[in-house]
């Protein structure tokens, strides 16, 4: 009898009094839509207000872990790099959140911070276009020196 009345007691009082609203878009502008539990009242309330101050004491827990993987995954997301434009030489324009610059095909593919942060797709097109400009360089060398070697050639005579 005392665990039917527990029950009800929780239902109608709960602990927590705000709930995330987790229907599509959680975060809209920067904000995050709060439910009063018992009522149709809706507070809006950024990452910050919600994560430091005394108002994460009124939100359940399970809400507050997934306001924080949300915000963490927003963070990762603004750190990758994305191409811009690319520029003679193989060189590209890389930009996020935070930052731009230029940066050399070479560069991008050999430095990890910088091959970490870009999308894989793209990277693999930058390694194919890095590789395909090497590979001509080299073929351009062995031309000339199989000109070099047929030039020589050419002096030498059959005797029958």
């Amino acid at each position: 009898m005392k665990g039917i009345i527990r029950f009800f007691a929780n239902v109608f009082k709960p602990k927590y009094t705000y709930s995330l609203q987790k229907i599509p878009p959680v975060k809209e502008n920067g904000f995050y839509m709060l439910k009063e539990t018992g009522s149709h009242s809706c507070i809006q309330a950024k990452a910050d207000e919600i994560l430091n101050t005394d108002f994460i004491y009124n939100i359940d827990p399970h809400d507050i872990i997934y306001i924080i993987k949300f915000e963490e995954n927003e963070v990762m997301e603004n750190r990758k790099y994305k191409v811009i434009e690319e520029r003679r030489g193989f060189s590209f324009t890389l930009q996020n959140a935070y930052s731009k610059k230029i940066v050399s095909g070479q560069d991008i593919i050999t430095d990890q911070n910088i091959s970490d942060k870009i999308d894989s797709t793209t990277l693999i097109k930058i390694a194919y276009a890095i590789g395909l400009k090497d590979g001509r360089l080299i073929s351009k060398e062995i031309l000339k020196s199989d000109r070099a070697i047929s030039s020589k050639s050419k002096n030498l005579k059959v005797i029958k």
